[in-house]
């Protein structure tokens, strides 16, 4: 991916793995990422999540930007946890892509992430 994203280092977020249309990232559930309820915030979920979509269909050359996203989530996470996302290329169509990522507190599912990505270039 091009650039530094800001907001994923301010968070915490670590790229694992990253290949065309695939990418891993991990963040490490603190203080700073929870709710008033002592939940990891949905804002701070969805923006992992995003990330590692971001990343997957960023790839080498490929420059897209997102024209829809949604997220469901799942269970709770606190701080300690550490959330690995997966993102993963459901469909390549000529101008855009379907993703799937799936937000994990070791093996409980915590989120599930769908995003449509429109491909610039």
């Amino acid at each position: 991916m091009k650039g530094t994203d800001h907001l994923a280092e301010a968070l915490g977020i670590k790229v694992l793995e990253s290949q065309d249309g695939h990418c891993k990232a991990s963040m490490q559930v603190e203080k700073i990422h929870t709710n008033a309820l002592g939940f990891t915030h949905g804002a701070a979920i969805f923006a992992l999540a995003d990330y590692a979509f971001a990343h997957a269909c960023n790839y080498g050359d490929n420059v897209a930007v997102a024209l829809q996203a949604s997220i469901n989530y799942l269970r709770p996470s606190a701080v300690g946890d550490v959330l690995i996302a997966e993102a993963n290329r459901i469909s390549d169509g000529r101008t855009t892509g379907l993703y799937h990522v799936e937000v994990k507190n070791g093996e409980k599912l915590v989120a599930f992430f769908s995003g449509v990505a429109y491909k610039k270039a």
